[in-house]
């Protein structure tokens, strides 16, 4: 019985621990002979070009001339000579502010000037024949000069109330009824001269080395989506904001077929001299993470596909990641100067599924646009 039970007890032993090795054996032999599946990729072929650098930034459109029209002095608004949108020219009566009391002090003024002429010749002429003291004369004299004087002061006022177009442009929305009170620097009408037309916007003082006059910019609005205006920069700020830390810069802006208005909002696309050699690759070939941007670059063929003898067969590849440096970004395109040489395959599809051990195939059906890689 003990016999019995102990070769039981082997046989039940033997059983388990040698399922356990044949399970792990087979697991084994199953791991080993597996083949993750295949991905297929679009590759481009890196090749060194010439990069202009591009500088991006916000601005705001800026007319050649522009003001709120305001009186100088207060005054009753007695007449309108304006519509709001109205064409002036430069003095053209835009607002006449009453002045009856101006001129009525005027008449009075223009009289004591009448007065002290005609005593400045009676004594002037009683002078000469001994008649009459030189300090008399002299008395009248500054008494018309004085008057003189008050009939020009009272004469500026009148031509400061009625307010005239300081420039030749187009006005805005009528800001001022008949009637109305007006005080020094109210707002009766903006007045634009949109004959040339700037755009002034900012850039950090890093870029000041890249800045000169003559620089061409490109310019987009939302307003007009369907075009891109021209424009060369014509000047830069002589200091630097000592609390942005910015630099302004104004370009004149090409539109001949004035679309833009004063105080619209665009971007501004700076176009500088500095031309550097770099790799153009298109943005979806980065795989962008906090340790760093990099490629997938295709690397030897597999044993198997480079010991066949079968032409038809897709031959497939291993890939290799590469770390690179970023240089710049334009559109969709990224400029890189370190990481990779000339004539490395990058990948340009499905890097979210490659790893250093992946097996690929290359599948470039589908070509790439080379325009929006090289900036063409």
């Amino acid at each position: 019985m003990k016999l019995v039970t102990a070769g039981g007890v082997a046989a039940i032993l033997i059983t388990v621990f040698g399922w356990d090795l044949l399970k792990g054996y087979l697991t084994k032999e199953k791991l080993a002979a597996y083949r993750p599946p295949t991905v297929a990729v679009t590759t481009l072929k890196a090749a060194q070009s010439e990069w202009t650098t591009r500088i991006s930034a916000f601005g705001q459109i800026t007319a050649s001339e522009g003001v709120n029209v305001t009186p100088q002095i207060a005054g009753q608004v007695r007449s309108i000579h304006f519509r709001s949108g109205d064409l002036v020219e430069a003095g053209d009566l835009l607002v006449q502010l009453d002045d009856q009391l101006e001129q009525d002090e005027l008449q009075s003024d223009e009289a004591k000037v009448r007065l002290s002429q005609l005593n400045t010749d009676r004594y002037a002429k009683l002078v000469t024949e001994n008649s009459a003291a030189k300090a008399t004369l002299d008395r009248v004299q500054a008494e018309l000069v004085s008057d003189q004087a008050a009939a020009h002061a009272t004469k500026t006022k009148i031509d400061y109330l009625a307010i005239k177009a300081p420039f030749s442009g187009r006005l805005s929305i009528r800001e001022v009824n008949l009637g109305d009170f007006v005080q020094p620097g109210t707002t009766l009408v903006n007045l634009q001269d949109t004959s040339v037309l700037f755009v002034d916007f900012s850039l950090p003082e890093s870029y000041l080395p890249l800045l000169q006059n003559g620089l061409k910019a490109t310019v987009d609005s939302e307003a007009r989506p369907d075009k891109n205006y021209n424009a060369i920069v014509v000047a830069i700020s002589a200091q630097v904001d000592p609390n942005s830390r910015n630099i302004d810069i104004r370009a004149q802006i090409q539109d001949p077929g004035k679309k833009l208005s004063p105080g619209m909002y665009v971007s501004v696309t700076l176009e500088t001299k500095e031309v550097t050699k770099v790799f153009a690759l298109p943005d979806v070939a980065i795989s962008y993470s906090l340790y760093g941007d990099s490629v997938f670059v295709v690397s030897d063929p597999t044993s198997d596909s480079s010991d066949s003898s079968d032409s038809s067969k897709t031959k497939e590849y291993t890939v290799t990641q590469k770390y690179v440096d970023v240089f710049d970004k334009q559109d969709s395109k990224v400029a890189i100067t370190k990481g990779i040489s000339a004539g490395d395959q990058i990948i340009t599809s499905n890097q979210q599924q490659l790893s250093k051990k992946t097996i690929i195939t290359v599948n470039n059906s589908v070509k790439l646009d080379q325009n929006a890689v090289t900036g063409q």
